[in-house]
């Protein structure tokens, strides 16, 4: 369980069968990142099981500016889904949350489709 920002993965990045890769990159905590944050955890309780599909990673920008560099992350707060190819992004403070929870129902979709392996938040631990 990825607890980085307080918000809770259910499967690892480095799991090779596993698809459904979301980042939510933020800056510190100033106040739009931390509603972003809040908005991805409400959102992830919603889903309930389809969370199962989801490895969600919070970068903060000013620990990890090379990985933001690295995808293409000008502004923060920004959500970049990757899932069967596509890469989805968010920009804002995720307050719109059917948006949110289009991008991150396709994502844990198409994980499911795609025949990867769910991993549930209880049988793996990372920091």
């Amino acid at each position: 369980m990825n607890t980085n920002g307080g918000i809770a993965a259910a499967a690892s990045s480095e799991n090779p069968e596993f698809v459904g890769h979301v980042r939510l990159y933020i800056a510190g905590a100033t106040p739009n990142s931390l509603r972003a944050q809040q908005s991805l955890r409400e959102a992830m309780s919603e889903m309930q099981g389809a969370a199962a599909w989801l490895d969600i990673e919070v970068i903060d920008v000013f620990k990890g500016p090379k990985r933001a560099i690295a995808d293409g992350i000008l502004v923060t707060p920004t959500l970049v889904a990757q899932y069967s190819g596509k890469r989805v992004m968010m920009v804002g403070d995720l307050r719109d949350a059917t948006a949110l929870r289009s991008i991150l129902d396709a994502c844990a979709g198409a994980s499911q489709n795609a025949g990867a392996i769910a991993v549930h938040p209880s049988s793996e631990a990372r920091s």
